[in-house]
């Protein structure tokens, strides 16, 4: 008998079948003998009965050999198998949890030890399931649907012995598509912290370059220290970072992407900061700016000093800033995020995190370090270029700013964050016509008359300010008369980077001694 509460899919699953009319059957095979897998998977991939189907393969920290052979199969079959293998043994009930968390398919065949896969049986068994749904089987089983609009239950859950530990887990996830050529440098500075107590949790959304190999290199290299899912297909970025948070077992929780690298400080530095100050439920550091051939360049961290922030003055600076461009300058105490994070509404994609942090600020202090403990790769195919292509930037900012006003409204004391909307509102205003200007000089005339008419959408009284003004001619001039005025117009486009540092917001206190240091 299957337990229902089990079933589950991880957020945002996506019906991946190969034929609309059929559901994909997900055939999961955890803890099984390296002996007979080679024989089990050719029994799944040269049947014909049941179609279409994937094969979720999960590797319970085996010596056999069995990892391997998984791999030769995700790779001779693309598109069928998700493998995984966890950093140290889980057991085999809780592998077997993991494994139904990564099922894509209605229906799941689940195959541990030796057993062999009957297609035939099987494929009677499913087809009863079709007739009759109250049918139940021992080891063939449906899944539940999700759905992706209802906030999901986090079932990371700290382990007693880190909570104690005088040197706790720190959880990195490295949730990565086709960036193999950033993924040395980030895993590199990964095993080259000052803080050695750590363990990657590492996932591939079935990326087409060198990544996987990358990744399967250093996993060898520092045995026990990496997990490893590889998506049989691209399912999105939330379902490729839900992998890793399937591995976690740290006190503390980094989510570092895989064309970022941190200095070898990060770790120490923030953890001491957060062990220090217990009630703070995360560190945010400065960064460093890379571009795509990681030549560097600098801004001005955001606050003159590293302090602790009251998490109602910072919730309020969120609402005109989001202070940290980079989710990778975040260290998160796992236990102060669990239930934060607002799965699943429309904004959580592109800003699910700034959601999360602001949400957090309701209920704890922060730290901030004004060292830049983080190389932040900056490049034309991040998502927050994807996003200024389709107007998100400001559009999504426009939600953004209201429903961390809602969140605000339901705490007393969050009345300074809630009272920025309208501050803010026009600001988002001003940025629209600096998008406008820059899709222009990027030759984007459709892209331009966009934000131009979204900046008076959002803040009508705009029209009355001299930027406004001067863009408005644009629209009626002929080609040459065009270009002049964008030359003329040129300095308003710059979206430039901070050259000033702020003071800390009220109630913050510096940071002592080596906690603080430049």
């Amino acid at each position: 008998m299957v337990h229902e509460n089990e079933l589950t899919q991880p957020l945002n699953p996506a019906r991946c079948s190969l034929d609309e009319a059929k559901p994909l059957i997900s055939i999961l095979v955890h803890n099984y003998e390296a002996s007979e897998l080679s024989q089990c998977l050719d029994s799944i991939v040269q049947q014909s009965r049941i179609s279409p189907w994937e094969v979720v393969f999960c590797d319970d920290a085996s010596v056999d050999g069995g990892w391997a052979i998984a791999n030769e199969y995700a790779a001779k079959y693309p598109g069928q198998f998700t493998v995984s293998r966890n950093r140290v043994s889980m057991g085999s009930a809780a592998n077997r949890r993991k494994g139904l968390q990564l099922c894509k398919g209605e229906y799941c065949v689940e195959l541990t030890a030796t057993a062999e896969f009957d297609a035939d049986y099987a494929a009677e068994v499913l087809e009863s399931f079709l007739v009759d749904k109250f049918v139940e089987h021992t080891y063939i089983f449906r899944l539940k649907r999700v759905n992706a609009f209802i906030p999901q239950h986090n079932p990371i859950r700290v382990q007693p012995e880190h909570a104690r530990s005088r040197k706790p887990l720190v959880s990195i996830c490295v949730y990565n598509y086709n960036y193999g050529r950033y993924l040395r440098q980030c895993l590199e500075s990964i095993f080259t912290q000052t803080y050695s107590n750590i363990e990657v949790c590492f996932s591939d959304n079935a990326s087409t370059d060198e990544s996987w190999e990358i990744a399967l290199e250093f996993a060898e290299k520092y045995p026990g220290k990496m997990s490893l899912t590889r998506n049989r297909m691209n399912f999105g970025p939330n379902a490729n970072l839900y992998n890793c948070t399937l591995n976690m077992r740290g006190k503390y929780l980094l989510k570092l992407c895989s064309d970022d690298a941190i200095l070898p400080e990060f770790v120490e530095r923030c953890l001491s900061a957060l062990e220090t100050h217990e009630d703070a439920a995360f560190a945010m550091v400065h960064r460093t700016i890379l571009d795509e051939e990681g030549r560097v360049s600098h801004e001005a961290p955001f606050y003159d000093q590293s302090c602790l922030i009251p998490g109602s003055s910072k919730a309020a600076v969120y609402m005109m800033s989001s202070v940290n461009p980079s989710i990778s300058q975040i260290l998160y105490k796992i236990e102060k995020v669990e239930g934060k994070r607002m799965a699943g509404n429309l904004n959580d994609r592109w800003f699910g995190d700034r959601i999360m942090d602001f949400h957090i600020c309701c209920d704890y202090p922060m730290v901030y370090i004004k060292d830049p403990l983080l190389l932040n790769r900056v490049h034309g195919n991040s998502e927050s270029s994807k996003m200024e292509g389709n107007l998100l930037q400001c559009i999504g900012e426009y939600v953004l700013l209201h429903q961390l006003a809602d969140i605000a409204d339901n705490y007393e004391h969050m009345q300074t964050a809630s009272e920025r909307l309208q501050p803010a509102i026009e600001k988002l205003g001003s940025l629209c016509l600096r998008y406008c200007l820059r899709s222009l000089l990027a030759g984007d005339e459709r892209g331009g008359r966009r934000y131009f008419h979204l900046a008076a959408a959002i803040h009508p009284e705009i029209s009355e300010q001299s930027a406004y003004k001067e863009m408005l001619p644009y629209w009626g001039l002929e080609e040459a008369g065009r270009r002049t005025l964008l030359e003329q117009l040129r300095g308003l486009a710059q979206l430039e980077r901070r050259t000033v540092s702020y003071p800390p917001p009220p109630g913050s206190v510096p940071l002592q001694g080596s906690l603080g240091k430049d």
